[in-house]
């Protein structure tokens, strides 16, 4: 039986190795030679993990990296050094030919240390180029965080700005038609802008302060908003106010569709941060957790995931060894599970970032600990049971790369086969259910690019890559 589909989302391709949830520390930094204390995420092409660090490297001014999944061909694929940019946070965007990415500092602006750059590079570290050099004032400064892309811009957020408050901005990946989209002012719209999401019509953040949580002072304790991707359309979803829903959200939102899901890092009962979800017109908020310290973690710094069926996450401190935790949460608020203490030395402490998933693995990086005490990269193993091997063997994807169709071809009849599709951030775009032999993938509306495509079948999960050229 040979079944078509269409997809008219980026395409994605998910799948997944065996193993026994447990713990591998993939890698140690150790300073100048790769760089130290990670604060950022990682992505996967499907053979590599990419990153980079704000510190370490030849110059202490950050690296960027790739590293295999399975802890070896470790490679250093640039040395930030003040003019191609300083202090790089958060995590690539991936177009398939070239990662896109913040430096906080650097470049040839007017602030002290540069006023930070947008730039991109080959994932061979060749082709670097710096798109664009921000000069403080009115156009921003110091950008934190990571980009996005519709397919024609790269939408970001900054400091600065007329107000000096933060900024939203966008700029095409050849480095042409900067715009400045939006200006925070503090109590009526938040301040510090970070990390954006965007569902074909809105643009979904937060920001750090502002808005009118009075508890937390005249700062603010920050905002949930939206706003189209032209610059219009702004509105504020939600005012932080403390114990109540929590303060100071550190990273981005994500989507199930229905709810967007997001962290405080302050705030809440115990006044260590806090779970949340509410729809993208504001209503239905809820807490779904209250971080307490020992008994489940405090102060989350980095996003979350989601699989469909929980959402994993990380606290920079509390737990056990209060070095931080792994945990996961289903979508409505129960079945909260700590999956991991971090511990210093032995597996590392305060992650800062969100954690990438093939699927099989859960990896991360923390900025502290290990051997050196200067963060590690490491992975987590969440499937189990799994013939990969054998399976793997009777999956078959041709061609592959393709322009515009492809193949799934499975040895035997298959029912009750999903297939979750994932870009390249760990991201689920879309499940699906399959029954039959083939499959055809058209490549329709999809991007250029790399996917991942997690295959479960009744016989296990299979790790699967695709990619779409022109």
């Amino acid at each position: 039986m040979k079944t078509k589909l269409l997809f008219t989302l980026f395409a994605v391709t998910v799948a997944v190795s065996s193993t026994t949830a447990q713990y591998t520390k993939l890698l140690d930094f150790t300073g100048l030679a790769n760089g130290r204390a990670p604060m950022g995420s990682l992505i996967s092409d499907g053979t590599f993990l990419y990153g980079m660090i704000p510190l370490g490297g030849t110059d202490d001014m950050g690296v960027i990296f790739k590293i295999k999944q399975d802890g070896t061909g470790y490679s250093k694929l640039l040395d930030f050094n003040g003019t191609n940019g300083k202090n790089p946070y958060g995590t690539f965007f991936y177009d398939g030919t070239f990662l896109y990415g913040n430096a906080y500092e650097g470049g040839s602006g007017n602030c002290t240390n540069g006023c930070g750059i947008v730039f991109k590079i080959k994932p061979d570290g060749t082709g670097y180029s710096k798109l664009y050099e921000f000069t403080g004032g009115t156009n921003g400064n110091s950008p934190f965080g990571d980009l996005i892309s519709d397919g024609t811009f790269l939408y970001g957020a900054s400091g600065g700005g007329t107000n000096n408050m933060g900024v939203l901005f966008k700029i095409k990946p050849d480095g042409t038609g900067y715009s400045k989209l939006y200006d925070f002012v503090g109590t009526l719209n938040g301040v510090s802008p970070l990390d954006l999401i965007s569902d074909g019509t809105f643009l979904y953040g937060v920001t750090g302060g502002g808005g009118i949580g009075t508890s937390c002072g005249a700062g603010g304790c920050g905002t949930v908003f939206k706003i189209k991707p032209d610059g219009t359309g702004y509105s504020k979803l939600l005012d932080f106010t403390g114990i109540t829903n929590g303060r100071t959200p550190p990273c981005k939102l994500i989507s199930d569709g229905i709810f967007l899901y997001g962290m405080t890092q302050l705030g809440g009962t115990d006044s260590a941060g806090t779970i949340f979800k509410i729809k993208p017109d504001g209503t239905g908020y809820s807490k779904l957790l209250d971080f307490a310290g020992i008994t489940n973690g405090k102060n989350p710094t980095g996003s979350l995931i989601y699989d469909g069926i929980f959402l994993y996450g990380m606290t920079i401190g509390g737990g056990i060894n209060n070095c931080g935790v792994l945990f996961k949460i289903k979508s409505d608020g129960t079945g909260y599970s700590k999956l991991l203490d971090f511990a210093g030395i032995a597996n590392g402490s305060g992650p800062k970032g969100a954690l990438f998933s093939d699927g099989a693995f859960l990896y991360g990086m923390t900025s502290m600990g290990g051997t050196n005490n200067l963060g590690t990269i490491f992975k987590y193993g969440i499937a189990t049971g799994i013939a990969e091997n054998d399976l793997a063997s009777n999956i078959n994807i041709y061609p592959n790369p393709f322009s515009s169709q492809t193949t799934i071809t499975f040895a035997q009849e298959q029912k009750n086969t999903s297939i979750q599709i994932m870009d390249v951030l760990g991201k689920e775009l879309k499940t699906l259910s399959f029954t039959g032999k083939q499959l055809i993938i058209e490549k329709g509306e999809m991007k250029e690019g790399t996917y991942f495509l997690n295959i479960k079948t009744e016989q296990g999960i299979v790790s699967k890559k695709i990619i779409i050229n022109k």
